[in-house]
């Protein structure tokens, strides 16, 4: 039975990640700083290992661990992590810039470690099956929010890094240019807008906007062909030849396997027990980290 730390027990942690865990044959260690938070989550999952520091979590010879925490403290954990030869898994964004995650990326390719982040919607059915379309020639996709304007380094690598890394997971062609707009209130940022585009002519445009009147995220996929649109991630609607067709998620089919946080958790945990070669996923992590930064970048000018 593999021993595996989860750290960090906010809903995340609670709401996504824990319950599928929970479902496996582990050994699973908690660790957060709050106390009652800790005692309670070990009590809800009758998990009956649980630490009070760091250092007593990485002593009880766990594996690999998932890293829950904020944002901020990514950087030391994952780095005290991987100095000890654990397996991490991380929610995304791995930092705050591309610089920090690049280092925390070298770290752990020079030790042959696997550093995961936590991008669902890449294994999240209804975004799995574009994946599998051919020539696609143009992708629109926008995750919209209400009233939640933000600094522009967080709203970028805390939010609109899920737009960047679906388009980089779906667009089938290099990038010869990245062009961003965005509008600013003072030092807020409102809404923001990405375009990849290819050699070959094809185009990928991201949106988000954090000042709309609704919550919501779709997908349009264009090929010479059809066109797909999946919105919420599971609603699908397919035109073809001046017909449309609906695909529904089954009702029984659980949301955390819908949003694709169960497949997401097996791949982390198969890489870890096969010890696959991280080379490729450390150069996915890295990729979507440095448009991140550019887009910040071009915001900032």
């Amino acid at each position: 039975m593999m021993k595996i730390g989860m750290i960090g027990l906010g809903d995340i942690a609670t709401k996504a990640y824990l319950p599928v865990v929970n479902q496996k044959n582990l050994e699973v260690h908690l660790f957060t700083r709050n106390k009652n938070k800790r005692k309670e989550v070990a009590g809800r999952y009758r998990f009956p290992h649980s630490h009070e520091s760091m250092e007593s979590l990485i002593q009880s010879g766990i594996k690999a661990a998932f890293v829950h925490t904020s944002t901020a403290s990514h950087f030391e954990i994952v780095e005290q992590l991987l100095q000890n030869n654990i397996h991490v898994y991380v929610d995304k964004p791995v930092t705050y810039d591309y610089e920090s995650t690049r280092r925390l990326v070298a770290m752990a390719g020079k030790n042959g470690l696997i550093l995961m982040g936590g991008f669902n919607r890449r294994f999240a059915p209804g975004y799995v099956q574009l994946s599998n379309l051919k020539d696609v020639n143009m992708i629109i996709m926008q995750k919209n929010r209400k009233s939640l304007p933000g600094d522009v380094r967080t709203f970028v690598f805390d939010d609109f890094i899920h737009v960047i890394d679906t388009l980089l997971f779906l667009f089938q062609h290099d990038i010869e240019k990245v062009t961003v707009t965005g509008r600013k209130t003072k030092a807020l940022l409102n809404h923001v807008v990405v375009q990849f585009d290819s050699p070959v002519g094809a185009t990928a445009i991201g949106i988000m906007n954090r000042d709309s009147g609704t919550v919501e995220e779709s997908i349009e996929i264009f090929t010479p062909s059809e066109k797909w649109v999946v919105r919420n991630l599971t609603e699908t609607t397919i035109y073809k030849n001046g017909d449309s067709t609906r695909q529904a998620a089954d009702d029984w089919t659980s949301t955390l396997y819908k949003r694709g946080f169960d497949q997401v958790t097996d791949a982390f945990l198969q890489r870890v027990i096969s010890r696959t070669s991280p080379d490729q996923l450390h150069r996915e992590v890295l990729r979507t980290h440095e448009v991140c930064e550019e887009v910040v970048r071009q915001l900032l000018v």
